[in-house]
């Protein structure tokens, strides 16, 4: 397009959003904040220059500031550097002064108000506040499109401070879908991080035939998601539970790593969802 704006790669501002978000897929937290204030410094390049309005852009400028900083704090949060996570919270919460008085500018700034307060309840999850889980719950029962995010949170927070969340895990799991829904590369890292951690709070808990299903499940759609990383962790977590594994819970891993070692990805003849798994004969 005439007159449009080239920035050079790898400063090409949706290539950096896109690249940001294969980087958190893949739990590449350094590699999020680097490229993350990259995508800042991008989007203030855009701002400061005298032809913006002739830059082409998928979104509203504000989408870039606080996508930014979000994903910012959400890597810190994942190295468990809180302080600069409450910091980026602060930045995103407040991009008033991007406002342009159109509607979608508006939307975006409304939308990431919220993802601060779901995200200062997160912090305070994470750092043991068992007093916030009632008001942390709540909150996601409203805020449906926060519940994958949301129990991810809460399973951390069981593991690393040791309490249990069976109430929570009771009430906030039947929203989860079927995998099919979370195809979108960080929704469905984010799918395959639940069941890992599921698999791992069953484990703790001395529950472990539910553990090693749900890490057979977790093992399968890492593999049909083409995530190395999760199938990576599926293989290890696996290899702890396996002498308490059942004959047929290791021969369902047998299938899954033949089907790898033959490149076979299809997996309708063996298909295994949380609750069910086809038993094979040998």
């Amino acid at each position: 397009m005439e007159g449009t704006i080239i920035l050079n790669e790898p400063e090409e501002i949706d290539t950096l959003a896109k690249m940001i978000k294969m980087a958190y897929a893949f739990d590449n937290w350094k590699k999020v904040l680097t490229l993350s204030n990259k995508l800042l410094n991008a989007a203030n390049k855009i701002l400061l220059t005298e032809t913006k309005h002739l830059v082409k852009l998928d979104r509203h400028i504000a989408y870039y500031f606080g996508f930014s900083y979000l994903m910012k704090g959400l890597a810190f949060q994942k190295v468990e550097k809180y302080p600069n996570s409450f910091e980026c919270i602060a930045h995103y919460s407040n991009l008033e002064w991007l406002d342009d008085e159109t509607e979608e500018c508006k939307k975006i700034i409304n939308d990431f108000k919220s993802f601060a307060v779901a995200n200062t309840l997160t912090l305070e999850i994470l750092n043991g506040n068992r007093n916030k889980l009632k008001d942390y719950v709540a909150f996601l029962e409203e805020n449906p499109d926060q519940i994958l995010s949301g129990l991810i949170t809460i399973l951390e927070s069981s593991l690393a401070f040791s309490f249990s969340v069976d109430e929570e895990l009771a009430s906030l799991m039947r929203h989860i879908k079927d995998p099919s829904h979370y195809e979108e590369q960080v929704i469905s890292a984010k799918y395959l991080s639940l069941y890992y951690l599921l698999a791992c709070y069953k484990y703790t808990n001395g529950i472990c035939n539910e553990a090693v299903d749900l890490i057979l499940h977790t093992m399968i759609q890492a593999d049909k998601k083409n995530n190395d990383s999760y199938f990576k962790k599926s293989v290890t977590l696996f290899e702890v539970l396996k002498p308490n594994a059942s004959d047929s819970q290791l021969s369902e891993y047998s299938i899954i790593l033949n089907n790898i070692f033959k490149g076979d990805n299809e997996y309708e003849k063996s298909t295994y969802s949380r609750s069910h798994f086809i038993k094979s004969t040998k």
